[in-house]
């Protein structure tokens, strides 16, 4: 039992960065006005878990099903 709570501490770890990570990648291309088309938590090859695009807004937010990064997809 131990062990597997470890291996969720480290699930939840590496999502946090990775999350921390992308929002910076997010955050700096919307200082600089760059157009921001997705911005996922993991990886979505066929299908995402959770998609949200608002009305006023170009970018799409989601959570994907694939745990291993995630990322900003910035036009260009």
């Amino acid at each position: 039992m131990d062990i597997l709570i470890k291996v969720i501490q480290l699930f939840l770890c590496f999502t946090l960065l990775v999350g921390i990570h992308e929002l910076g990648h997010f955050l700096m291309a919307r200082v600089f006005g760059i157009r921001v088309e997705k911005f996922y938590i993991f990886f979505d090859p066929w299908f995402s878990l959770f998609k949200y695009k608002p009305k006023n807004s170009d970018t799409e937010y989601g959570v994907g099903w694939l745990p291993l990064g995630g990322y900003c997809k910035i036009s260009g």
